[in-house]
């Protein structure tokens, strides 16, 4: 039987078809990985806008609101239910004006329990005084009498020794006499040692006793002052403003109704974005318009405390100030954060925020290419492009929304 022998071209012939094929394969698939992706969109749904170079003015626009220069706020010092409103927001007050009454029954049972605690004490110092000054007066009795009865025994001894000296009297009623003498005159002096020892121990006790009585009488004026505290009263004379409580309503101690706004000037408050707490500082000029007059305004104070992305600064007016300012009116200001100079530019646009500035698409005829930029400044109208794009290229501003994962965009009209 004879053996069918494959020829050794055919075998060659196979291998490289499959050669070929692989190769085919690998450069379709290079090509296709490496093919920039590309979408068309249409000319009037996107806006193109030329890089500019001019004078960038690095200023920031804000809105800012009259406030009184100077005020203060009106607090509540002691807390409990709002029981009356003697005063309404907006209205002009004086200093000691009653502005509002609170109810606290605990607290005031707690005061009542204090003062008569207090009453209570100092009526039983005073008791303890005029039982001290009895002691005083019944050893003033006690030192008279001993001095009385040295004076008699004095005077019987006297008269029995010129008896005595004259050969008249016994010379056991002149012993009798001296020795009472000397008693009395011993006595005396114990009783007048006794009583100035204690006059000064009573000196000390009435010293203590009053200052005791002086420090509960403060305590007890201190503590019927705080019973008026259920009074608000307002502490300046000048405009209430922020003050809204209602009947019923429960205040706590520390806190704050309202302000008294002093009426002697007024500052401008405006919120900032928290992009700009870096950069803004005191000092810093700005401009506003009222009635088409510029006015020259200045930061006098930044306020650090960040809430909902915003920072608060006042602004003084820096010569002239607006006629007929009210609290409450509100202006835009426009801030000078430094020296204009000649930079090249794009207009803002929403493309930002699908970028954050990082790159941009760059047009050439029909079409658009997807570029790498840096942008530095910003003011409400303008971005500064610090590089990527020169003066004369146009560039799409609009959202990126529906485009920011292609490279490259055919632009139809």
């Amino acid at each position: 039987m004879d053996t069918k022998i494959v020829k050794k071209k055919s075998k060659l012939k196979f291998i490289a078809i499959i050669l070929v094929s692989a190769a085919a394969v690998s450069v379709f698939g290079w090509y296709f990985f490496n093919q920039k992706k590309t979408y068309n969109v249409k000319l009037e749904d996107i806006t193109i806008d030329e890089v500019t170079k001019g004078k960038f003015e690095d200023m920031l626009m804000v809105t800012a609101q009259t406030q009184s220069l100077n005020s203060s706020l009106v607090n509540v010092l002691e807390g409990g239910a709002v029981k009356e409103v003697f005063a309404e927001d907006g209205e002009m007050v004086t200093k000691g004006q009653p502005i509002a009454q609170v109810y606290n029954p605990n607290t005031e049972f707690n005061y009542l329990n204090q003062e008569t605690g207090i009453m209570q004490q100092v009526s039983q110092m005073r008791s303890s005084l005029l039982e001290l000054k009895n002691q005083e007066f019944n050893q003033d009795k006690e030192v008279l009498q001993a001095q009385n009865e040295y004076n008699t025994a004095l005077q019987t001894f006297n008269l029995q020794k010129r008896l005595y000296d004259a050969e008249i009297g016994k010379k056991t009623d002149y012993d009798i006499a001296f020795q009472n003498l000397n008693y009395q005159k011993q006595r005396k002096q114990i009783v007048e040692n006794g009583s100035k020892n204690e006059r000064t121990s009573r000196s000390a006790q009435f010293a203590a006793i009053n200052n005791s009585i002086n420090q509960m009488e403060k305590s007890l004026n201190i503590l019927r002052t705080n019973k008026n505290n259920f009074l608000i009263m307002s502490p300046a004379s000048g405009r209430l403003s922020s003050f809204n409580i209602s009947l019923g309503q429960n205040l706590t101690t520390g806190e704050s109704i309202g302000k008294i706004d002093l009426m002697g000037g007024y500052k401008l408050v405006a919120k900032v974005d928290e992009y700009y707490i870096n950069k803004l500082t005191n000092g810093i000029k700005g401009s506003l318009e009222n009635n088409g007059k510029e006015y020259q305004v200045m930061i006098t104070k930044i306020l650090p405390e960040v809430k909902d992305g915003q920072f608060s600064v006042e602004l003084n007016f820096i010569d002239a100030k607006i006629e007929s300012l009210k609290i409450g009116m509100t202006f835009g200001v426009k801030l000078k954060l430094s020296e204009d100079k000649q930079e090249t530019m794009i207009p803002k646009g929403n493309f930002y925020k699908d970028t954050n500035g990082k790159w941009i698409f760059v047009v050439k005829g029909n079409k658009a290419e997807k570029r790498n930029i840096s942008l530095g400044r910003e003011n409400p109208l303008y971005y500064e492009v610090v590089s990527g794009l020169k003066q004369g290229e146009s560039v799409i501003t609009s959202d990126y929304s529906e485009i920011k994962k292609y490279e490259i965009l055919d632009i139809k009209k």
